[in-house]
């Protein structure tokens, strides 16, 4: 009797750790940060056409003001690296970065000099994905105080760009009837992408976990360099912009709703879950003691050591997520779209 008990109360814990709502999933966290992501590149092409229409001081703040929204909407959705963003090379098409051999600058240069700007055939889409994202704009905003012709054609061509992919993203999730969603919010062995909830549940660890590995190995670890004395300020990801902290800031808060609203109901009332909890809010509170750009707190004698310390407070969340939840959750951790880089 205590062994037909005990195999009951295991079957009902068993099923309780695997009841993800996915709807629920979609609804809080997924669907809010693309429509984010989608408003803010609208709010951004429209800066544009402003700016290269009217060719003041003023409406270049302006476009570098929209430019910084959007580039952190689109640092709050770097995380979710799986379904339509993937569609179309999206993903790496919004921003080429880490960009180890200066191709966005050289290809920048080449393409202003291309007759091929001033006429109607040019289109942004089939050149380089270098060229067509973030990476490229915050280039030729930030260093161009005052854009000429050639380089207003190529800044609209980029933001509507990322307008139209923003767009596409969330309509695939939504329209139609063969829409993303509908795959997502219930896995089954008929789904065509997912057949099981321990499937999908894995996906989005992998997709936690991938966003903290570019947050320490790239982010953090190519700026830092092996010493204070050795220290590449320039590594750090929209240094011109002086983006870079405002975006791990982003990606860490992204990684923790994701937590929030998918893992921490399957850790209630768990030790590991307060460790977790107590784990990001220490990250965060790290991240408000560096107060000058990362690109300048990786050489400072004062400020190295908060970027150290919030380097190890996320290999910590890392390991606590992808060694003690994942087994606990018994989920897998697949491919890693970092690997190579």
């Amino acid at each position: 009797m205590l062994k037909i008990i005990f195999c009951t109360a295991l079957i009902l814990f068993s099923a309780q750790l695997q009841a993800y709502d996915f709807q629920r999933i979609a609804d809080l966290h997924v669907l809010p940060v693309y429509q984010k992501l989608a408003k803010q590149t609208v709010e951004l092409d429209e800066a544009a056409k402003t700016s290269c229409d009217k060719q003041n001081r003023a409406n270049t703040e302006i476009l570098q003001h929209k430019s910084s929204d959007a580039f952190l909407a689109w640092q709050g959705a770097q995380h979710l690296r799986f379904g339509p963003v993937q569609f179309f090379s999206r993903e790496h098409r919004f921003a080429f970065w880490p960009d180890k051999r200066g191709v966005v600058g050289k290809q920048l240069n080449k393409l202003i000099q291309d007759p091929i700007l001033s006429t109607k055939d040019f289109d942004l889409t089939k050149k380089s994905i270098a060229l067509q994202g973030f990476s490229a704009l915050e280039r030729l905003i930030y260093v161009n105080p005052r854009l000429d012709d050639k380089q207003c054609v190529l800044v609209k061509a980029i933001t509507n760009n990322l307008r139209n992919m923003s767009e596409g993203i969330l309509n695939d999730w939504v329209a139609g009837n063969d829409s993303y969603l509908k795959y997502f919010s219930k896995p089954n062995s008929k789904n065509l992408i997912y057949k099981t909830e321990s499937e999908l549940a894995s996906e989005l660890l992998n997709s936690f976990y991938t966003e903290l590995e570019l947050m320490i190995k790239q982010k953090l670890d190519r700026p830092l360099g092996s010493s204070l004395e050795k220290a590449r300020g320039k590594l750090a990801e929209a240094w011109r912009s002086e983006s870079a902290l405002s975006a791990i800031h982003e990606n860490l808060n992204a990684c923790y709703m994701l937590y929030q609203v998918t893992f921490a109901p399957e850790l209630a009332d768990n030790a590991l879950q307060k460790q977790i909890e107590s784990a990001f809010q220490d990250a965060f509170a790290t991240l408000t003691t560096i107060n000058v750009p990362l690109s300048v707190a990786v050489g400072s004698a004062d400020q190295r050591a908060d970027v150290e310390q919030l380097r190890s407070q996320l290999l910590h969340i890392k390991h606590l997520v992808t060694r003690d939840m994942a087994s606990q959750l018994n989920l897998s951790l697949g491919f890693n779209s970092l690997d190579g880089d």
